[in-house]
């Protein structure tokens, strides 16, 4: 099987895992004692990790040439994370653990995209955004399943045991990517480059990208933390918010395959382009109207098709720059988006603590607009990128 099949059956094995903890998380903490303030400190600290690990295994694994050792390690530390998760007695204790589990989703986030990104080096250039919308949006639908998988355990047996969900699909995940194989990078040719420009980090990803990607973070991590909560505070069930949060992940699968077909052929800046509008209005429609289920399930299909627009052509943009440099590329994107998602969870907890909930998610839309307008600077300025094999086989053309 080629590494392409198992990152795809590997991601959607993760994001089972991560479908079934997302909304039940904070809820969890909130068990324990938490207040909102607390859970916004924890999601940070966690955050945290993953900021000063991303590039750290990035960069590392360019200079020891290999990924899968990372992406192994991370899975098998992510199935022991939540093995013990459930049964943690204090606040404290979770904290803990959740600092952990930020070292190891580090190790597999990061190189499992610069896996993918040589990968994709194999096919054509013209398919590689239909490709990676395949491979995310399966690991959509996957975190879909698992959302209302997790809220029905949850409200079956309890918030703890749901989570013993999440170390199996880890497990398994770990299993399956022992039969990767560690492939050499295939350079990259950035056109036009002057040839006396110095090849830096920043040549790497765009000021303007990586900006787009914080400011979009930052949105869409301060409101996805407080949402189950707002939603709890609405009356809705815990069977009803995980309905609607695998409603956005389900609409999600054929918006990422169809949004990577399109960045294809519009590229990939006009499609990030509409994901920060798309989240803009979702995070509108939080504020004014989610006390109406109706209005709140149409919400949620915006949300979908937001969040596809945004993560399937952001992730295709990364693995496009690096070359052999690819897993530092890949730690540059996600250190940015935890850095995203530090200040966006700081500011959620804050603010749904101190000026409530609406106040919050108005906040969140701004800075969604925000980061469309950093991707409308980036569609000025991108260099166009070709692979060198491509580059040189039309250079032998008559």
């Amino acid at each position: 099987m080629t590494n392409y099949r198992l990152l795809t059956v590997i991601g959607s094995l993760a994001y089972v895992a991560v479908g079934v903890s997302s909304p039940l998380l904070t809820l969890f903490l909130e068990s324990l004692g938490a207040s909102y303030i607390q859970i916004s400190l924890v999601l940070t600290s966690f955050v945290l990790t993953l900021l000063g690990c991303n590039y750290l295994w990035g960069r590392l694994s360019d200079r020891l040439g290999r990924r899968k050792p990372f992406v192994v390690a991370g899975l098998l530390g992510l199935a022991l994370v939540y093995a013990w998760l459930g049964h943690v007695p204090t606040l404290a204790a979770a904290w803990a653990t959740r600092l952990l589990e930020g070292a190891a989703l580090a190790a597999y986030t990061t190189l499992s995209l610069a896996m993918m990104g040589e990968a994709l080096d194999r096919s054509a250039k013209q398919r590689q955004g239909r490709r990676m919308g395949l491979y995310r949006g399966l690991g959509s639908l996957a975190f879909a399943a698992g959302s209302v998988a997790g809220g029905r355990v949850a409200e079956a047996y309890g918030l703890a045991d749901s989570f013993l969900i999440c170390a199996a699909a880890y497990l398994l995940a770990a299993l399956v990517a022992l039969q990767l194989q560690d492939q050499p990078a295939a350079p990259l040719a950035q056109q036009p480059v002057p040839s006396s420009a110095p090849r830096t980090r920043a040549r790497l990803l765009p000021a303007a990208f990586l900006t787009g990607v914080f400011l979009w973070t930052a949105a869409h991590s301060a409101s996805a933390s407080m949402w189950p909560n707002y939603m709890a505070q609405l009356g809705y069930s815990t069977g009803q918010l995980t309905s609607l949060w695998g409603l956005a992940a389900l609409v999600e699968m054929p918006a990422m395959f169809a949004l990577g077909a399109l960045s294809d052929i519009a590229g990939r800046t006009a499609v990030l382009m509409t994901g920060g509008f798309g989240i803009a209005l979702v995070n509108a429609g939080y504020a004014a109207a989610a006390h109406l289920l109706p209005v709140l399930i149409g919400i949620q299909v915006v949300r979908g098709i937001g969040f596809a627009a945004y993560t399937g052509s952001a992730m295709t943009f990364t693995t496009e720059h690096g070359g052999k440099e690819r897993g530092g590329a890949s730690g540059l994107y996600h250190t940015t988006g935890s850095a995203g998602q530090l200040a966006g969870l700081l500011m959620g907890g804050t603010l749904a603590q101190t000026m409530g909930f609406p106040t919050m998610f108005a906040a969140c839309a701004l800075l969604a607009l925000a980061a469309t307008a950093g991707f409308w600077a980036l569609h000025h300025r991108t260099p166009h990128l070709i692979p060198v094999a491509t580059a040189a086989q039309a250079e032998r053309k008559p």
